[in-house]
């Protein structure tokens, strides 16, 4: 076990470092294996430039990099094709309801990472993702409201009004893969890796940095088999999980929530854990604890 390893600071060196040794991992996997020799398909600053005229966003300097460098892989670790689940209806959808349907739930992905040019329904429709679940939520059973909204109106038409200006101040998030997605520079604090669905919001990576570390632990040779031995039902857990005593990976997974600066987006983050009666999670490798108003 490497406690000795240090990771490039630059940037687009540990982007090049992340590629080199994943494909190299890849590369000396049995041959029937899924990822066998799976490569990275970056992109070029032309194609990256089209595509935040083609949607009408911008990626930072740290999503441009990434973009450039690795963007996403040509195979999927599943064996098989997964297939996207459909909605089971008794009745026949209206147009509009299959619409919809197919909207939010486009034709199988390949790969790990959303590919940014072959997979435009499933990037316009991460695009529209994180309005559309809080829509949902607010207007939903769960009737989920910020506090510093204030009081919540009865009118659906107000409450939206309401979301969708904070929605307009807040960082933007761009897609990663599945529900994952990547906060853009706020200009201060953090810029985290999130899963979003809605108000059920939780982090990834204190930055992309960390995300990847985080997702590729195998790949880079970051993880540990624990085999867990629980007396009562006598029985082993085995499992993997980062190594420790690494300097960096230590300083980001011991990073605490309460003392973490996420513009805008705190509030969500720690939504379930009010009214203070409940510990919510703080970190990796933090115990959970009562959070402190954002």
């Amino acid at each position: 076990m490497n406690h000795e390893i240090t990771f490039p600071q630059d940037l687009t060196a540990f982007l090049e470092w992340i590629k080199v040794t994943t494909e190299t991992y890849y590369s000396n996997l049995p041959p029937e294996a899924a990822m066998h020799g799976a490569k990275w398909l970056p992109l070029t600053d032309i194609q990256i430039d089209g595509l935040e005229e083609k949607y009408a966003i911008h990626f930072d300097v740290e999503h441009r990099a990434f973009l450039k460098v690795l963007h996403t892989l040509d195979k999927n670790y599943e064996e098989e094709k997964y297939e996207e689940e459909t909605w089971e209806e008794e009745r026949v959808l209206t147009p509009e309801e299959q619409a919809k349907c197919d909207f939010w739930h486009p034709p199988y992905r390949p790969s790990l990472f959303y590919n940014w040019i072959t997979e435009p329904e499933w990037i316009a429709s991460r695009l529209a993702w994180i309005e559309d679940r809080f829509i949902t939520d607010i207007l939903g059973v769960n009737g989920s409201w910020l506090k510093s909204w204030g009081p919540c109106p009865d009118a659906d038409e107000e409450k939206i009004s309401i979301f969708k200006a904070w929605y307009e101040k807040a960082p933007r998030f761009l897609p990663l893969t599945a529900h994952t997605f990547l906060m853009a520079d706020a200009g201060y604090g953090l810029k985290p890796v999130l899963s979003v669905w809605g108000f059920d919001t939780a982090i990834q990576g204190w930055s992309l940095r960390h995300y990847l570390l985080r997702e590729f632990g195998d790949e880079l040779g970051l993880m540990h088999v624990v085999h867990d031995y629980d007396e009562e039902s006598d029985y082993t857990y085995v499992y993997k999980e980062l190594n420790r005593g690494i300097p960096e990976l230590e300083a980001l997974q011991t990073i605490k929530l309460n003392d973490a600066v996420i513009h805008h987006w705190k509030e969500v983050v720690v939504y379930y854990c009010y009214p203070f009666d409940r510990k919510c999670w703080q970190g990796f490798w933090v115990e959970p604890d009562y959070p402190i108003k954002p």
